[in-house]
């Protein structure tokens, strides 16, 4: 498993209370950008056993995307 994928994997485990955690949180603490996040989240998915889902919230007017691991 790459780095990027560890470090974004554990963000995941690490904020899997409620809805989840935005892309843009996940990228700042995983120190990578976006677009990585994205591409490493489908990494993530198509390893057997994880399931990560992603849900969509309304923030202020702004529609978020938030992703959380499955426990």
């Amino acid at each position: 498993m790459s780095t990027q994928l560890r470090r974004i994997a554990k963000q995941l485990r690490r904020n899997n209370r409620g809805p989840g955690i935005t892309v843009a949180k996940l990228a700042k603490l995983a120190n990578v950008s976006k677009d990585t996040v994205y591409k490493r989240v489908h990494d993530l998915r198509q390893e057997p056993g994880r399931v990560i889902y992603s849900n969509y919230r309304v923030v202020n007017g702004e529609r978020k995307l938030y992703y959380r691991i499955a426990a």
